[in-house]
């Protein structure tokens, strides 16, 4: 049975909470029943609070119980008599405090932590590792080790980097490949690349081969040029339009068809852009091509002949922009997958050599020892 409580701050969560936590203990006929109670709480300054409640309410339970908010909730409900009662509060109390490192009210991390330290070889620690807050000083040296390995025998790595570096430089005009290499690798290991790449079941070094990583990348820029091609090939069909008309893309309505003669003169390293809502609402409403005081004189000379090929344009920003806008995407994050399995395996060289475990990693480890078992097992 789950008991679910939704509460605002400050309207007696930590009070109900600590409630059914003393109520559990004076239920039990195990005076050790403490030892098998798990509480968790996000922070320590929760685990504080709770513990002091907890200590605090068996206290006044054990000498002055009528003092105790919870005096009628255990009477006569639970005991017969309040002497009863006192006499068991007392005794939990007694067996607390003297096997306090077992009352179990603890944060969700540390509980992880005490949990994984039980599978410590499975997990290819040593049961003495110690858990690293600061992941990005982790990272940052995976960086600077595979960065002093890159030498004419690791001549795959090398020339992979050297492509990305040459293709950044003529993109941008500067590239500094340490600093780049650091935010790729940041977003690789990052905690969501990481819970969904596990979720998803997939192979990071069959993934993120380069063979693999080329043929995708072909790909992508075989997209990419023939979308440009075909929206070059559309816009320069609105303007062939205008000019045997003998119109000036300047004379529409707010002179929202001046911008297709960016679109027809492409650059071929480009980043094509989505018109926007304003030249895809005229676009598709002929009155609207003109202001009201032109269009009795400007719009027969270019209607019907410019709706077709306007339409084409318009509909190519839909689903194939879609496709583009992928293709780009994954074009651009290429090269860090292909350094990803390098990154990934000196990462955990690292973490192996100074027997650390990355507090991000526990709840994928975790769930990984769960798998297949059930979970009272691991608990247990």
């Amino acid at each position: 049975m789950i008991e679910i409580m939704k509460a605002s701050a400050g309207s007696g969560k930590t009070y109900n909470l600590a409630g059914k936590y003393i109520g559990l203990l004076l239920k039990s006929d195990d005076r050790y029943a403490y030892r098998h109670i798990l509480a968790v709480t996000f922070t320590n300054k929760a685990t504080d609070e709770m513990k002091t409640r907890i200590m605090k309410e068996l206290f006044t339970l054990s000498t002055e119980p009528r003092k105790s908010g919870y005096h009628d909730r255990f009477v006569p409900s639970l005991f017969e008599s309040e002497d009863e009662m006192r006499k068991k509060a007392e005794s939990i109390l007694r067996d607390i405090l003297h096997d306090y490192s077992a009352f179990a009210v603890s944060t969700i991390d540390k509980f992880f932590q005490q949990t994984l330290k039980a599978f410590s070889r499975e997990i290819g620690q040593f049961a003495s590792y110690q858990v690293e807050l600061d992941k990005e000083s982790l990272v940052a040296e995976s960086v600077d080790r595979v960065l002093d390995s890159l030498t004419e025998e690791n001549g795959t790595l090398l020339s992979w980097l050297t492509a990305n570096v040459l293709e950044q430089i003529e993109a941008g005009g500067r590239y500094s490949l340490d600093a780049n290499l650091l935010d790729m690798a940041k977003r690789l290991m990052s905690p969501q690349r990481q819970e969904a790449m596990h979720a998803a079941g997939v192979d990071e070094e069959v993934m993120c081969s380069k063979e693999r990583l080329l043929a995708v990348r072909e790909k992508c820029r075989e997209l990419r040029d023939a979308f440009r091609s075909k929206v070059v090939e559309k816009a320069k069909a609105v303007v062939s339009v205008l000019i045997s008309a003998g119109v000036d893309a300047e004379e529409t309505n707010g002179k929202f068809l001046r911008k297709i003669h960016d679109y027809a003169e492409l650059e071929s390293d480009a980043k094509i852009e989505s018109p926007s809502e304003s030249f895809v609402a005229k676009a598709g409403d002929s009155e609207k091509w003109f202001a009201k005081t032109k269009a009795k004189a400007m719009l027969p000379k270019v209607y019907p002949a410019l709706e077709a090929p306007l339409n084409e344009f318009v509909a190519l920003f839909g689903k194939e922009f879609a496709v583009y806008n992928t293709a780009m995407i994954l074009d651009s994050q290429l090269y860090a997958l292909g350094v990803a399995d390098e990154l990934s395996r000196t990462f955990k060289e690292i973490m192996k050599e100074k027997n650390v475990l990355c507090i991000d990693d526990s709840n994928t480890i975790l769930k990984d020892i769960i798998d297949g078992s059930d979970a009272p097992f691991v608990y247990e």
